[in-house]
């Protein structure tokens, strides 16, 4: 998968708080923002009976925060008796402990602590040991670090040569994990991905490269070092049979010399072959949505010589400084169409 653009400010702004002297003034500066850019627009989110929520927090009139849970929360998390590792079982509680004393300010952190003991306990956690990891989150945070504690985990990391992953299984965990550390070797396990049914069968065959749809893929010359670089949202030999017709037909322009094959007019005007089998997939998009970002960063920076424009389809001009990037992430792989025979020239 090609290398995206996190959001970032030049690209997507999500969730963002301020205050204005009123409504009126929040929406003027709503439409004033939004008025900047078609390709970027915000909504606004006003408070209701004084309260505002922004994401897992709930803005009170007094300015105070606590958290802040939709309607709709089940408050359903992590089963105590799932077959999963002792320390993700403990990171439930360990987090939402965290958050509590992180988000909340302290008018409103007792209550949600209770919250906390409740939820855990509703989801199978002994009181006991859900009690002593709350405690334990408090006095963390609440403890200044001292010289011995970055000397112990110092002295950790310097005695760990080796670090292994392995599929989490209830009974042999906890020896293998032993038995490892006594080799200066830290385990990790993975609950994902380990049931009988995944380990056994495959129940989904994998798509065929020439099958693959939302690619952006390259069409080389022969006879020449010249190539050419297009997207399509269909399967890649559906689009590369396209071109190769225009060209078996001679058919690469309309009749209003429009161009319809820019391989297809190539191989035509210069007799080259073109290898219509050796077309490679640069990269797959996630979604179509994708394609024109992906299509005008590889004609941009790669600049094949068929194409008609080297900045390919029209974006916004804040990605500019980001395209060499997005093509470094290209990963090129065979499309195996072998559809054609053996390329002949023209």
């Amino acid at each position: 998968m090609p290398w995206i653009p996190s959001p970032t400010p030049f690209t997507l702004t999500d969730d963002g708080i301020g205050a204005a002297r009123d409504a009126d003034h929040a929406t003027a500066f709503l439409n004033h923002i939004n008025s900047l850019s078609s390709d970027l627009q915000y909504t606004i989110e006003h408070p209701k009976d004084g309260y505002l929520p922004y994401l897992d927090v709930l803005i009170h009139p007094d300015l105070s925060t606590s958290i802040y849970r939709k309607p709709t929360h089940t408050n359903l998390y992590l089963k105590y008796n799932s077959s999963t590792p002792a320390s993700t079982r403990r990171s439930v509680i360990q987090s939402l402990t965290r958050r509590a004393y992180t988000l909340c300010s302290p008018q409103h952190v007792e209550q949600e602590l209770d919250t906390v003991y409740s939820i855990c306990l509703a989801n199978g956690f002994p009181p006991h040991e859900t009690t002593t990891l709350m405690d334990s989150v408090r006095d963390k945070l609440h403890r200044k670090p001292t010289i011995g504690d970055f000397d112990r985990e110092w002295r950790d990391s310097q005695r760990i040569t080796h670090r292994i992953s392995l599929p989490y299984h209830p009974d042999l965990a906890n020896p293998l994990k032993r038995i490892l550390n006594r080799y200066n070797i830290a385990v990790s396990f993975s609950s994902s991905s380990t049931s009988i049914r995944n380990t056994l069968t495959r129940t989904k065959s994998s798509t065929p490269s020439s099958s693959t749809c939302n690619v952006i893929y390259r069409i080389p010359c022969l006879d020449c070092p010249a190539s050419y670089i297009g997207q399509t949202k269909r399967p890649v030999l559906t689009r590369i049979t396209e071109h190769e017709r225009h060209h078996r037909l001679d058919n690469s322009t309309d009749s209003y010399g429009n161009i319809k094959s820019a391989p297809a007019l190539h191989a035509l005007k210069s007799s080259h072959t073109i290898g219509w089998n050796n077309t490679e997939i640069l990269t797959t998009a996630p979604s179509s949505s994708h394609l024109d970002l992906l299509e005008h960063a590889a004609i941009t920076i790669l600049k094949p010589e068929l194409n008609r424009t080297l900045k390919g389809p029209a974006i916004n001009p804040q990605w500019n400084s980001l395209l060499p990037r997005i093509t470094s992430s290209f990963r090129p792989r065979p499309s195996n169409i072998s559809k054609f025979g053996s390329p002949t020239a023209s």
